[in-house]
């Protein structure tokens, strides 16, 4: 997945994802890479490194903006799991893609992970 600049925002960039739980995010300068770790069926734990080409001391200013605005994105998709697994519970919507053409990755994973578990 890219994301062409537009505006100002910070978020640049692309996105690769690869099964089961890695992704890598390539940006000017630098890129990250996370481990996404399920550790019960309510909580998961998210690993960041972050690694960047000029790393002067007088680049820290601009390697803690990239860090800063990255984890800001993650903290507000945080915000929205808990409401997501309240709507599950609750009945408020079934399981399955929401969104054919926007959700076939989170498809795909589903898949995988079902065929990981022998479902």
């Amino acid at each position: 997945m890219t994301a062409p600049p537009k505006d100002d925002l910070f978020y640049r960039g692309k996105w690769l994802w690869m099964w089961p739980n890695w992704t890598l995010s390539l940006f000017d300068g630098g890129m990250n890479v996370s481990r996404i770790n399920p550790t019960s069926p309510h909580h998961t734990d998210q690993h960041y490194h972050f690694f960047f080409a000029d790393i002067a001391a007088e680049a820290s200013e601009s390697r803690a903006k990239s860090v800063q605005g990255t984890l800001a994105v993650v903290r507000e998709d945080y915000t929205i799991c808990p409401d997501t697994h309240r709507n599950y519970a609750a009945g408020a919507y079934s399981s399955g893609p929401l969104s054919g053409r926007h959700e076939r990755g989170v498809q795909y994973f589903q898949e995988r992970f079902a065929a990981a578990l022998g479902l």
